[in-house]
C-alpha cells in the first residue's frame, strides 16, 4: 500500500521513502504514486511478505535524511557513491538513467561552457543532497556561491503528447535569472515544443557510456530480520528474472530495456 503521510508503525515494520523521478516514479492521473520503479518495489515487498509497508513520497532531501536517520527505513531510487557507501546497506540496483546535465536556456550564448570549472562562474541550482549535488560539492562548488539548493515540488504536469514533465518552477527560475543552470537528467525534462525549444543541455556530467545506476537501499542499523527479508526477496526476484520482467513490461517500443538491464539476472 502507498501512503503520502507519516503514521505510527510497529518498531520492526519497514517503511519505504521515495521521490518523484520521471519517467520511472510519477503520479498517475488518479494521483497515485506509480511507474516502473514503483511496480518493482511493490513486487519486492510482496515477495518479502511486507506488502503492508508504507511508501512515503516526499522531496528528495527529506527522503534521504529520513533513510539515514531512522532504522527500518528503505529508500529508492538512490545512486551509490563513496560518500554514501557506509550510510546505507545496499540491497541492489533497480534501473539506470543517464547522468545529470547542466541545463539552461538555449538563447544564453554566455552559457556555452566546456568544463565544470567554467560552470563555477554561474549559478547552478539543484535539489539538495542529490547525487549530482554532492558530486559538484566534491569538485569545489560552494553552497550559496555557485551551487544553490532547490525545494523539490511533488507536482508534475502532463504535456499534450502524454509525457510527464518536471516541475515548471525550474523553467521559471531559469527565465527570471534566479538560476543560470538547473541540474538533472535530461530525460526527465519532457516538454512540448513550446517549452522544450527554450532548453538546452550545455554540459553532461560523466561518461555517456556509463549510466547512473539507481538502487534500493536501507538504513544499516535496521533490524537484521528486516534487512534479510528485503535482501533475500530482491535476490530471488532478480535471479529468476521477474524483477527485470516487471521493469520492462508494457513497453512495446522497448524504450526502457537499456535502463532495466541494471536489474537483469
Amino acid at each position: 500500500m502507498i501512503f503520502f503521510s507519516e503514521r505510527a508503525r510497529a518498531d520492526n515494520s519497514l517503511r519505504v521513502v521515495s521521490e518523484l523521478l520521471p519517467p520511472f516514479q510519477v503520479f498517475n492521473d488518479a494521483g497515485q504514486f506509480s511507474g516502473r520503479a514503483v511496480d518493482m518495489m511493490e513486487v519486492i515487498l510482496k515477495e518479502a511478505n511486507m506488502e503492508e509497508s508504507e511508501i512515503d513520497v516526499m522531496p528528495w532531501a527529506r527522503a534521504y535524511k529520513t533513510a539515514t536517520k531512522e532504522k527500518n527505513v528503505a529508500i529508492f531510487s538512490i545512486a551509490y557513491s563513496e560518500k554514501r557507501k557506509n550510510l546505507f546497506h545496499w540491497i541492489g540496483p533497480l534501473y539506470a538513467l543517464e547522468r545529470s546535465s547542466l541545463i539552461g536556456l538555449n538563447h544564453r550564448e554566455d552559457l556555452a561552457i566546456t568544463s565544470l570549472d567554467d560552470a563555477k562562474r554561474f549559478r547552478v541550482c539543484s535539489e539538495l543532497e542529490t547525487y549530482s549535488y554532492q558530486q559538484l560539492q566534491t569538485l569545489g562548488f560552494e553552497q550559496n556561491k555557485n551551487l544553490f539548493s532547490l525545494n523539490s515540488l511533488l507536482n508534475t504536469f502532463r504535456t499534450p503528447d502524454g509525457s510527464v514533465a518536471r516541475p515548471a518552477l525550474r523553467i521559471s527560475l531559469l527565465r527570471n535569472g534566479k538560476c543560470d543552470f538547473v541540474l538533472g537528467p535530461w530525460s526527465t525534462y519532457a516538454f512540448d515544443d513550446s517549452i522544450g525549444k527554450d532548453l538546452k543541455s550545455f554540459l553532461y556530467l560523466g561518461d555517456p557510456e556509463s549510466p547512473l545506476v539507481l538502487n534500493l537501499a536501507i538504513n544499516p542499523k535496521s533490524d537484521p530480520s528486516v534487512i534479510s527479508a528485503l535482501e533475500n526477496a530482491y535476490n530471488r526476484l532478480r535471479k529468476s528474472g521477474k524483477l527485470y520482467d516487471v521493469c520492462t513490461q508494457d513497453d512495446p517500443k522497448k524504450l526502457h530495456v537499456a535502463s532495466c538491464e541494471a536489474a537483469a539476472p
